[in-house]
């Protein structure tokens, strides 16, 4: 009996579940894919450093907010859904690793999604047109002489985040449910605290990560498919 004929005469929970994973992995690579686009229009401060100038931003503000904050949604769904499947994967041996790695994931995630929403406000209300460019030029100026409030937010989520992807790639390669290379390129975002995210250098990192988020979503898809056939058999 083939996969989609055993799919429509499954029992309606197991249906229901294969729907659920399917829509899991289709959601999870498009929103790895936006990612990785994402990353690309992510703007460069003009003077180097990690802080922008008034000039960087006031051409540009509305795709600057709307680009991070896209971005802080984008990842913070797309590593909950990444989570989501390795747990549902692993489910015996390595089952302790995945489920730690996905609790920190998340936290530190959401953690760095509210960082980075918050950076594109903190520069977005002083650019405003309305408002007199020596006031805008002093707001960034405040901004970026406090920004390690927005950055210690983002640092702390990104190296929660980061520990969680290892212990979830442990949990992958213990259990060898999928093929090395998936929890090896989901690692590569280690490379993200020595590598910028953004332009055509962050796609050293982000490409192997999307790869690997999509492939991840594809297993658990197929480890569905194969339950269901096995189960009418």
């Amino acid at each position: 009996m083939s996969t989609t004929s055993a799919a429509l005469h499954a029992d309606p929970h197991e249906s229901a579940t294969a729907h659920r994973i399917g829509l899991l992995a289709a959601v999870l690579a498009i929103a790895s894919i936006a990612a990785v686009i994402g990353g690309l229009l992510w703007p460069e401060p003009s003077g180097g450093g990690e802080t922008y100038a008034y000039a960087d931003i006031a051409d540009q503000r509305e795709l600057w907010w709307g680009l991070l904050t896209g971005l802080a949604i984008i990842g913070i769904l797309g590593t909950t859904l990444q989570a989501m499947a390795t747990m549902y994967l692993v489910r015996h041996r390595g089952s302790t690793w995945a489920t730690i790695g996905a609790a920190l994931l998340i936290v530190g995630i959401i953690a760095q999604g509210v960082g980075v929403a918050g950076w594109a406000t903190a520069y977005f209300f002083p650019t405003d047109p309305s408002l007199d460019p020596a006031a805008g030029h002093q707001a960034f100026k405040v901004v970026n002489d406090n920004i390690g409030y927005v950055f210690t937010v983002m640092i702390t989520g990104a190296a929660l985040a980061i520990v969680g992807q290892i212990a979830q790639a442990i949990g992958l390669l213990r259990a060898k449910v999928v093929p090395v290379w998936i929890p090896i390129g989901l690692l590569t975002a280690i490379l993200t605290f020595l590598v910028p995210g953004n332009g055509v250098i962050g796609l050293i990192t982000a490409l192997p990560m999307a790869i690997a988020a999509c492939a991840l979503g594809w297993y658990a898809y197929r480890r569905t498919s194969a339950i269901l056939t096995v189960d009418k058999e």
